[in-house]
């Protein structure tokens, strides 16, 4: 009994303090290690996007290089008024060397993906026939033959829609994430030109594209997407550095 005393003595056990500083160190790397953890885990899902954009820029390569270097076009609705046949959707996937395009974004948390392809089975809107997302991507307007501002203005064939009326081919943004929600959600195009008269074009675009599908915060010029562009490379970047202004952004292929 008396050996038995001398090892207690010899080994005391936790006090109530000791016990809470230990719980209160594990709590505090614990809430140390759940953010980190949490941004590893968004750039993972980010560096898987971007592996879909390259694989539809590389479709899209593919599809110019056996149409006299046109680009594809787009024609999913965000209204009434579309003609899905000519959306890159349905164009590019005869491109793709056996393996279709990924056309849902690992970043995607919309809830107007239809139920046959996992998704909620909300449509957009409330428009007859009932429209639902087909694409987690959109392509830039300037670079379409039937959407793009100078069309608009001045008619068919006004439009830069070829890869050689390109300048600066790694600088123009070719394809980018649609807004998740909103009018634009069913769409496979924004339309750029309505950004101009903003006085907060990231807040304004946000309605047509996901400029926060990275980093997910506010929309604001520092927000993270992903893009690519008419050269074919991939990359994130601040919606501040694809678009500041109707006079400077990677849109328009005349600014470059």
């Amino acid at each position: 009994m008396k050996n038995v005393s001398v090892r207690r003595a010899l080994c005391p056990a936790f006090t109530l303090v000791e016990l809470l500083v230990v719980v209160g160190i594990v709590a505090l790397l614990v809430g140390l290690m759940v953010p980190a953890m949490a941004g590893v885990r968004r750039a993972g899902v980010a560096t898987a996007d971007l592996s879909n954009l390259r694989g539809l820029a590389m479709a899209h390569a593919s599809y110019m290089n056996v149409n006299d270097e046109r680009f594809v076009d787009v024609g999913l609705p965000h209204g009434s008024y579309a003609n899905p046949v000519n959306s890159f959707v349905a164009r590019l996937q005869p491109y793709t060397g056996g393996s279709p395009v990924a056309l849902r974004s690992p970043l995607d948390r919309s809830p107007h993906w239809p139920l046959d392809v996992g998704g909620e089975g909300q449509p957009v809107g409330g428009g007859t026939p009932a429209l639902y997302r087909r694409t987690s991507y959109g392509m830039n307007n300037y670079l379409s033959r039937t959407y793009s501002p100078a069309v608009a203005m001045d008619g068919a064939g006004a439009g830069v829609d070829r890869l050689q009326q390109v300048r600066d081919q790694d600088r123009v943004v070719c394809f980018l994430l649609m807004a998740e929600t909103g009018s634009f959600a069913s769409a496979d195009h924004p339309h750029v030109e309505d950004w101009a008269s903003s006085p907060a074009p990231a807040k304004t675009s946000a309605s047509q594209v996901q400029v926060n599908a990275v980093d997910r915060r506010p929309p604001q010029p520092g927000s993270q997407s992903n893009y690519s562009f008419v050269d074919g490379h991939v990359a994130t970047a601040q919606f501040e550095d694809v678009y500041r202004s109707v006079q400077d952004n990677r849109f328009d292929p005349e600014l470059h």
